[in-house]
C-alpha cells in the first residue's frame, strides 16, 4: 500500500501545479487575443488611410499650367529623381504633399497660386526630396511596426521622431541644391501663412507634407541658426532595434518549473502504465 499512498500525495502536488500552469496559460491566451485585436484595428486604419489618399488623388485636379510643370521638370533633373511625378491641385490642403508608393503624385493646395515663383520651386524641391529618399516606404514600414507593436509607446515615439527627421533631411536637400537657408525659411513661413484658415494640418502617416509633421519653429531655427541636421538613419536604426527588442519580449513564455525531490528532477505526470505498476508492486520485494 505504500506506493499507492505515495502516488496520492504526489498526485495532489502535481494537480496543484497543473492548475497554476493552466491559469498562466489562460492569461497568456487572453493577452494574445488582445494583441491580435489591436493589430487588426491598426491594419484596418492603415487600409482606410490608403483608401483616403487614393480618394485625394481622384478628387484633385490636374495642373495644366505649363510654367508649373516646367518648374517640376527642372527640379526633378536637378535632384536626379528617376520618375516624373504627376502634379495636381487639391482643394482643402494646408501644405504640399506627396502620395503614392509606386506612382508618386505631388499635391499642391489651392493657396499655391498666391505663392511666389521661388516659394513654389522650393516646395517642389522639398517634395521631390521625399521621393528621392523613398520616405513614403519608410513611413509605411514605420506604420507597420506600430501596428504590430501598438502597445509600446517607445515605438510610437520613434515613429514621430522618424517623421520629423525625414522633414529635416528634405530641408537639407533643398538647401544643398543651392537655395539660401534664410530664403527657404521664409518660404516655409509663406506656405503656412497662405494655408486655408481653419483647415487641420496633414497628419496622415502615409504622406510626406512640407509643413506639418515637424515643428515649424524648430525647422526655422535649424535653417537660420545653422544647426547641424542629425542623420535620419539613426532614427531608423533605433526604430528597428526597438521593434526587434519588443518582438523578442513578446516571444517569451513562462515555463513550468520541474519538481525536485532529493536533488532529482521529477516528471510532470505519470503514464497509465507507471500508475498501474505502482499500484500492483510488492511493498516488500524479496521478503
Amino acid at each position: 500500500m505504500l506506493p499507492k499512498v505515495s502516488w496520492e500525495v504526489l498526485g495532489g502536488v502535481y494537480a496543484d501545479a497543473g492548475k497554476r500552469v493552466g491559469g498562466q496559460t489562460g492569461v497568456w491566451s487572453w493577452l494574445v487575443w488582445v494583441w491580435g485585436a489591436g493589430v487588426v484595428v491598426m491594419l484596418v486604419r492603415m487600409v482606410c488611410a490608403h483608401w483616403s489618399l487614393a480618394r485625394w488623388v481622384e478628387v484633385s485636379e490636374r495642373v495644366d499650367c505649363e510654367a508649373w510643370r516646367q518648374c517640376l521638370r527642372e527640379c526633378r533633373e536637378m535632384l536626379g529623381v528617376a520618375c516624373m511625378p504627376e502634379l495636381r491641385v487639391k482643394r482643402g490642403l494646408s501644405s504640399p504633399v506627396v502620395v503614392g508608393w509606386l506612382r508618386p503624385v505631388v499635391l499642391l493646395p489651392e493657396a499655391a497660386v498666391l505663392w511666389s515663383g521661388q516659394t513654389l520651386r522650393m516646395a517642389m524641391l522639398h517634395e521631390l526630396g521625399h521621393i528621392r529618399r523613398r520616405d513614403l516606404w519608410l513611413r509605411v514600414a514605420a506604420n507597420a511596426a506600430c501596428a504590430v507593436h501598438w502597445y509600446n509607446p517607445l515605438v510610437w515615439w520613434m515613429r514621430a521622431r522618424l517623421f520629423s527627421q525625414c522633414e529635416y533631411a528634405c530641408d537639407a536637400v533643398v538647401v544643398a541644391s543651392g537655395v539660401d537657408p534664410r530664403d527657404y525659411a521664409r518660404a516655409l513661413c509663406e506656405v503656412v501663412e497662405c494655408a486655408v484658415p481653419g483647415r487641420p494640418p496633414v497628419t496622415a502617416g502615409a504622406v510626406c507634407a512640407m509643413a506639418d509633421h515637424a515643428p515649424l519653429r524648430l525647422r526655422v531655427e535649424r535653417l537660420v541658426g545653422g544647426r547641424r541636421l542629425k542623420n535620419p538613419w539613426l532614427a531608423v536604426v533605433a526604430a528597428v532595434l526597438t521593434g526587434a527588442a519588443a518582438l523578442g519580449m513578446s516571444m517569451v513564455r513562462p515555463v513550468a518549473p520541474e519538481r525536485q525531490s532529493d536533488g532529482v528532477a521529477q516528471p510532470d505526470a505519470y503514464s497509465p502504465e507507471e500508475i498501474e505498476l505502482r499500484h500492483t508492486a510488492e511493498p516488500f520485494p524479496g521478503g
